[in-house]
């Protein structure tokens, strides 16, 4: 058994563009990161772990998932802190990447994007 085996998912990587706000009237806000409809990367074989235990919480208008993940990918993906990572029609955010046993492949905690930016 390979590596290539352990990556049993895909996901969708998109790197976070930074837009003002302009909420009309001359009101702005700071520039606000963003994902753009079309992923950086697409299709990327990656595996997801849960590394503690996720809860459903009760929040208005509906209950959201809380809790951290970790995600596997190949050494080389271009993943960066902040990128959105989009698989099963969920949002996640990605931690810091880190390069695991000499460059072999790369570990990041994601955590679940909530309430509408989830949504989005």
């Amino acid at each position: 058994m390979s590596f290539d085996d352990f990556l049993n998912h895909r996901c969708n990587i998109y790197h976070p563009v930074k837009k003002d706000v302009d909420f009309g009237y001359g009101i702005k806000s700071e520039p606000a990161e963003e994902r753009l409809k079309m992923p950086d990367l697409e299709d990327v074989p990656c595996h997801f772990y849960i590394s503690s235990s996720p809860k459903i919480v009760q929040k208005e208008p509906y209950p959201v998932v809380e809790g951290e993940a970790k995600l596997a990918l190949p050494y080389g993906v271009d993943i960066r802190e902040n990128d959105f990572v989009k698989s099963r029609g969920l949002i996640y955010r990605a931690g810091i990447p880190k390069a695991v046993h000499g460059n072999h492949h790369i570990v990041v905690t994601i955590k679940r994007e909530e309430g509408i930016k989830g949504a989005i």
